[in-house]
């Protein structure tokens, strides 16, 4: 069976910095989650699709 295990996540950048999620150091810090969401919403268009039902 093979085994996989991604260690590195490419996202999105921000401005003119790159942002990658890199799971191989002792240090974390908990605003990652920040990150993985607007990833999430932003392939999803959860935003989007949730303003749409809305009329202004």
């Amino acid at each position: 069976m093979t085994e996989c295990i991604q260690e590195r996540f490419e996202f999105e950048g921000h401005y003119l910095k790159q942002v990658v999620a890199e799971f191989d150091g002792e240090q974390s810090s908990s605003d990652g989650g920040a990150l993985l969401l607007r990833e999430v919403d932003r392939r999803l268009r959860l935003t989007e699709r949730l303003a749409s039902c809305f009329a202004d």
